[in-house]
């Protein structure tokens, strides 16, 4: 890279490091703002942060497993199951009892909202005619309870009574023949499509086109996630092993569905027996597994990604799982506080009856402290109730009761309605705190993220267009900082377009070097080396290697850790290979290949015809002389313990030299000879050629400054050819005069010239003279 080129990339690199830092300052700016903004929102409409109320204990009249909770108003049903020993009939007592919660105590209450005939009947029967039978859940859907019981030994063996909530919260009883109403929603909202012949790309590394967005494909021994569509080239940005090598590219089942800028992957490789699932990120063009959506996936609200059982993935990259291993669970629905600000998502496990709770936060974009347990139940005021089930069957049963924001539709909480915020609305400034929160993160990017300034620029536009109080004082007008934002990531996008290309660039190069360290490093194997040219000629690559890598430390953007890795690994290498050639060169004829690598230099210096074959044989002398001078290098470096053993290798190093600087003479003296035989042919059909030009110059030569043009072009071939015999002093002497006799014909060849047309001007001046002297007669003899 040249001077010039390098003082470029250094002032680009600064002035979009200038940039970035400007766009941070302006987003801290943002952020504080976003802060002030949600502290009086909070102040202004209530907010209900998350904390618990108390820990409350439910006892039972026999030992029993709790199962779940329903909340009906200020009342709730606590549902168990007991196991009876003598006792041969299960009683509406055995299964539920009534709880009144009052500031976050529990106070019991008779069973008369479940004191309906035809239900005590069907309830009787139930227990009366399945032997399992036991209570597996509450299942609200709209103004409809359902008490779900478990009849038979799989999770589908299911019986469901159901009954309707007045308005008064109170319970009607309707019938026992539901069970069909009782299902999940969509455990996947988005649409699996297979992949088919159409997909196809085929060549060298073949692979499957997703909508020419990524490319994947289980060939070759591994699943690769491809994103440039080349199938010359096998590698790509994510890749793991098949258990079947051998398969075809459409042995493999794969299935696809695009969330946005995120791709999702079903993926069955030849003769497995479970899918694997990957989700790749178009925005920074990363892919990672994620067996985790196996059994449901559903969206985050506002597009900003997606939320599964054990973790969540947003479309900024980020994403976070969580430690305990869920299987099994199916999404239920999910609750979205009257504010916007906090949803929650629901996911059941059918065999144990298990819930998991997670609450996801619009603004912050996370999730908070997941919950798990057996049964949880909402109130007006947004208390939860949840409980955990014991391993073994108890009396006492602990309760925890929460505070949540997750309050009913009508609940009112206290606001101060003469605030400017009040007439914007809390469900408005909490979607604009969230869009503004997630131009915030992206400003804290990495900035791999490849249209990362694009998309701070379209957001920052959307959001400035879509509020209209954003510039208004009392919301600490936001807009103000964020058209800062909007105008630093515009001035940042053509720089970064410049960044990204030296990086490209830089990435390239360190990758190229690093090919060829792997090739080099997988090829070098000392226990199979028999010759010591093989030894020296590895050390010599290694050492030659070892100088790229330590130049790519001076590329702007370059991976330093990458570049220190492969530097180790290569000295690592060199040191290795430089022992193993010390214990080759102690052999006694270890350095037999380089006297016959001499003596056949030599045979082809006493064979040589013609000079120019001198050439060739001086490269095989510095070629040789240098493997030498390496071997003589890696024996001075070493440390080794007997002395005798190194003089002994010198001493064999030094009579190579001897030898070769005796042949490197005698090629001088060789090609000298040849040069002088060979120069007399070629010097007298040069002087002859020389001549004949001079012929045919004088011959054509038709006026002066033609003759001064030719002498010009004569003066330079002569000028070569001195350059060419410059060793030979009499030719340099015969040339010294050819130039003379040259410029001399050249010059009497213009001086006649010269006389031949001032011949002829001599004679048209001379008729000129004698025309006007006849027309002056002939005017004198005119009379009028």
């Amino acid at each position: 890279m040249s001077v010039e080129t390098k003082e470029s990339v250094v002032l680009e690199g600064g002035t979009y490091e200038i940039l970035r830092k400007r766009l941070q300052d302006h987003a801290k700016d943002l952020q504080s703002r976003v802060n002030a903004l949600n502290s009086e929102r909070k102040a202004v409409f209530g907010s209900i942060e998350p904390k618990l109320l108390a820990t409350e204990r439910i006892t039972t009249e026999n030992n029993c497993t709790p199962r779940d909770i329903a909340a009906l108003g200020d009342t709730f049903l606590f549902a168990y199951n007991v196991q009876f020993g003598l006792k041969s009939t299960t009683e509406l007592a055995d299964v539920f009892s009534v709880y009144e919660l009052k500031e976050s105590t529990f106070e019991a209450r008779p069973l008369s909202l479940l004191q309906d005939a035809q239900f005590l009947a069907d309830f009787n029967n139930l227990y009366k005619y399945y032997k399992h039978t036991f209570f597996d859940r509450f299942f609200v859907v709209g103004p409809n309870l359902y008490m779900v019981f478990r009849i038979g030994k799989s999770p589908t063996d299911l019986k469901a009574f159901k009954w309707l909530i007045t308005p008064e919260k109170t319970l009607k009883y309707i019938d026992n023949r539901s069970d069909h109403e009782y299902v999940f929603p969509t455990q996947h909202e988005f649409q699996w499509k297979r992949t088919s012949r159409d997909h196809y790309r085929d060549g060298r590394h073949p692979h499957i086109s997703i909508e020419d967005r990524v490319f994947v494909e289980c060939v070759g021994g591994d699943l690769t996630i491809k994103i440039e569509d080349n199938t010359e080239v096998g590698k790509g940005i994510f890749s793991e092993p098949v258990n079947d090598p051998e398969q075809k590219l459409d042995d493999a089942e794969i299935h696809y569905a695009v969330v946005g800028h995120l791709i999702l992957f079903k993926i069955k490789p030849y003769r497995e027996l479970a899918y694997r699932y990957y989700i790749y990120n178009e925005k920074i063009h990363e892919a990672g597994r994620f067996d985790e959506i196996a059994d449901s996936c559903v969206m985050l609200p506002d597009d900003q990604g997606l939320i599964f059982p054990n973790g969540f993935y947003l479309v900024s990259g980020d994403y976070k799982r969580f430690d305990f291993k869920l299987e099994k669970m199916l999404f239920e629905r999910r609750i979205t506080s009257p504010n916007g600000e906090d949803t929650l998502y629901v996911f059941y496990n059918r065999e144990s009856g298990l819930f998991l709770l997670l609450s996801y936060n619009l603004i912050d974009q996370s999730v908070k402290t997941p919950i798990q347990c057996q049964g949880y139940a909402f109130f007006h005021q947004g208390e939860m109730l949840y409980f955990r089930a014991e391993s073994s069957p108890q009396k006492h049963h602990a309760v925890q009761v929460w505070q949540t924001p997750y309050v009913c539709p009508d609940y009112v909480p206290p606001v101060e309605q003469k605030s400017f915020l009040f007439k914007i609305g809390n469900k408005d400034i909490v979607r604009a705190m969230a869009e503004s929160q997630n131009i915030i993160n992206l400003t804290q990017r990495e900035d791999s993220y490849q249209s990362l300034y694009d998309d701070i620029y379209a957001l920052s536009v959307s959001v400035l267009d879509s509020y209209f109080w954003i510039n208004n004082p009392e919301a600490h007008n936001l807009g103000e900082a964020l058209a800062n934002v909007r105008d630093s990531a515009s001035a940042a996008i053509d720089e970064f377009d410049k960044v990204r290309l030296i990086r490209k660039t830089t990435a390239d190069r360190i990758g190229e070097v690093q090919t060829r360290a792997e090739k080099l490093l997988k090829s070098i194997k000392p226990e199979l080396m028999e010759r010591v040219d093989a030894f020296v000629g590895s050390l010599s690559q290694l050492r030659t290697l070892r100088g790229e890598i330590i130049a790519l430390r001076e590329l702007r953007y370059a991976d330093l850790n990458t570049i220190q890795s492969l530097e180790t690994r290569v000295v690592e290498q060199s040191q290795k290979l430089s022992e193993a050639t010390v214990e080759f060169l102690l052999k006694p004829d270890a350095l037999s290949v380089y006297h016959e690598k001499v003596e056949a230099v030599n045979a082809k210096t006493t064979g040589m015809q013609r000079a120019v074959e001198a050439k060739d044989i001086e490269e095989e002398i510095t070629t040789i002389s240098k493997e030498v001078e390496t071997m003589i290098e890696v024996v001075g470096n070493l440390k080794i313990a007997d002395a005798t053993k190194s003089t002994q290798i010198i001493d064999g190093c030094s009579a190579i030299f001897t030898r070769l600087n005796t042949v490197r003479a005698e090629l001088r003296n060789r090609k000298k000879k040849l040069q002088s035989v060979e120069a007399v042919a070629e010097f007298n059909a040069q002087l002859k050629l020389l001549d004949q030009s001079v012929v045919s110059y004088l011959d054509i030569a038709d006026s002066p400054a033609k003759c001064d043009e030719y002498l010009n072009k004569l003066l330079v071939q002569l000028e070569e050819l001195e350059g060419r015999f410059a060793d030979f002093e009499e030719y340099v002497i015969q040339l010294s005069e050819k130039r003379a006799e040259l410029t001399s014909a050249m010059e009497s060849r213009k001086l006649a010239l010269l006389e031949e047309k001032n011949k002829q001007a001599t004679g048209f001046q001379a008729a000129a003279d004698r025309i006007l002297k006849a027309i002056a007669g002939r005017v004198d003899a005119f009379k009028s």
